[in-house]
């Protein structure tokens, strides 16, 4: 789901869709954060370390499947493997073409990244330790975690009274797979500092995905575009400044008002992409966040790269109503 340590999942669950109906939401004392241990260290997983945790998690027969960039393992269907990985390969050849043709120097990832593919909410929420969708928890629907740079989904098609569950598979699969590209082809940094709403704009950027046959990355994202128009009417706008400084605004607080910040962060890195004025500031302010460990220069990176905040915020707005009447 996002780059943060698997602890985090467990109140962020009922905070961060990913699609439509994709988590359920949770009581007020859910949504708001506890205190959290300090960030897990950077390391990645390896094929042994997925099959040992598989097996403490009782998966005493699981499958994997390799294709050029990926490993998959899990207790989910062939079928479900080979489209996971055709998702995910798909998605990389969409994202290099899509990013080198706006001025990014992205590489190929370094060694196949490694995927965790479950027959369904009840085998993905066993191997995290969450509960399952029936259980009526607010669970997660697809992880990426930065800390082990293991991305996990499963079969939205065998979770009982689900509708659209191929388009779900889709949409998960493609918000988890975009984390964990940006995170290993050199665009985002796993070490450094990252505002949240970049990592979960760049995540929203990749969820329109077609269910069959290719897919150019940026399309309408129909979803957020929605959220942006029906929201706006009874939550008040949240400033692209406190968008870029504060993430609590889109990890904690009313569920309204996270799927808002979610909303505007995707129309953000939609601007940022495809105004060809603010594209090489955006490309000079990712290079700078990859230089940065703490938050404490986000406000000075984003007014150097970015230019006037509040100006920033004006051609967002007017951004987002574009993006909105395009519906």
């Amino acid at each position: 789901m996002r780059g943060e340590s698997i602890d985090r999942r467990r109140w962020l669950g009922a905070a961060a869709v990913l699609v439509a109906g994709g988590f359920r939401r949770a009581s007020a004392a859910q949504q708001a954060p506890a205190a959290q241990p300090g960030p897990a260290p950077i390391r990645d997983a390896d094929e042994a370390e997925v099959e040992k945790r598989l097996r403490e998690a009782g998966f005493d027969r699981f499958r994997r499947l390799r294709s050029i960039h990926y490993l998959a393992l899990g207790d989910a269907a062939d079928s479900f493997l080979r489209s996971t990985l055709t998702d995910c390969e798909g998605l990389l050849a969409d994202y290099a073409r899509h990013l080198r043709a706006r001025g990014f120097e992205v590489k190929e990832p370094e060694k196949p990244l490694l995927v965790t593919a479950f027959a369904d909410d009840r085998s993905f929420g066993r191997y995290l330790g969450l509960p399952s969708l029936m259980e009526g928890g607010a669970q997660a629907v697809g992880v990426y975690d930065r800390a082990s740079n293991l991305l996990s989904v499963f079969d939205w098609r065998n979770v009982p009274q689900i509708s659209r569950a191929a388009n779900r598979n889709v949409q998960t699969i493609a918000h988890e797979a975009m984390h964990q590209l940006t995170f290993n082809t050199g665009l985002l940094d796993r070490e450094a500092d990252a505002p949240a709403c970049v990592i979960e704009g760049l995540g929203t950027y990749g969820e329109p995905r077609k269910v069959m046959g290719p897919s150019d990355l940026g399309r309408m994202n129909v979803h957020r575009a929605d959220d942006l128009a029906k929201l706006r009417r009874s939550i008040p706008w949240i400033p692209a400044r406190e968008l870029l400084t504060d993430d609590q605004v889109i990890r904690a607080g009313l569920y309204g008002k996270v799927m808002l910040a979610y909303a505007e962060s995707w129309a953000l890195v939609h601007l940022l992409f495809n105004d060809k004025g603010r594209l090489p500031g955006f490309r000079d302010y990712l290079a700078a966040l990859r230089q940065r460990k703490t938050p404490e220069h986000r406000e000075a990176d984003a007014r150097a790269h970015l230019g006037d905040l509040d100006q920033l915020d004006r051609d967002l707005q007017a951004h987002a109503v574009r993006l909105v009447r395009a519906l």
